[in-house]
């Protein structure tokens, strides 16, 4: 694997990429296969090259609570990294894939580098945007507007994500989102290609939550 190619790396020297390769795993995981516990201490930064994770949470009656997906190429949970705190929350494959785990005390060096702390901050950033989206629209929109807006303002994850994961994330039943996807579906909003679902329409999608 090529670490030269990834946006984590970017701008670093041949010489500075294969100084990280020595303190870098390579790790094939597959489904459900645990990443982190929730209250572990984070010795690396985890970048999830392929497949996706889900990071949730376990209620008193073992029912599992997604916060968020992952969809690669992302770091993972890299706030706990540098705020050096435990992990907030599990994660575990939600299918097979590849993660490098990167020894965080030898990279913090390499942060000195313009271009590697811009992609931190900008992966950063993304995540807290996503999350305060995430709780904005469960608190204030019905299902169907709620549902219209995470389409339109993540077509990439949902078309990369099955079903079940996209009802857990939005706190809803699975056979209610059916229901209405399979409405956006007769409204030629989305359609299916093979066993993927794509946006046909993000300009109509959007009429759901625009007033």
């Amino acid at each position: 694997m090529d670490l030269g190619n990834l946006f984590l790396f970017k701008g670093l020297s041949d010489e500075q990429i294969k100084e990280i390769e020595k303190f870098t795993i390579v790790k094939n995981l597959k489904k459900d296969e645990i990443v982190f516990y929730e209250k572990e201490n984070p010795a690396y930064l985890h970048l999830l090259i392929s497949g996706s994770v889900r990071v949730y949470k376990v209620d008193n009656k073992g029912n599992e609570l997604v916060i968020h997906k992952f969809l690669p190429v992302s770091l993972i949970a890299e706030l706990a990294n540098f705020e050096n705190m435990p992990y907030p929350a599990n994660c575990a494959m939600d299918e097979d894939g590849i993660i490098l785990k990167i020894e965080f005390e030898p990279f913090k060096k390499f942060m000195k580098n313009g271009d590697v702390c811009f992609s931190i901050m900008s992966s950063l950033l993304k995540k807290m945007k996503f999350l305060d989206d995430l709780i904005q629209d469960n608190l204030i929109l019905d299902t169907e507007t709620k549902i219209a807006k995470f389409i339109y303002d993540n077509d990439e994850m949902f078309g990369e994500l099955k079903q079940h994961s996209i009802a857990s994330l939005l706190n809803i039943k699975p056979e209610t989102l059916s229901r209405k996807l399979k409405k956006f579906k007769e409204l030629g909003i989305i359609e299916n290609t093979g066993s993927k679902l794509i946006v046909k329409d993000k300009e109509k999608i959007k009429e759901f939550f625009t007033w």
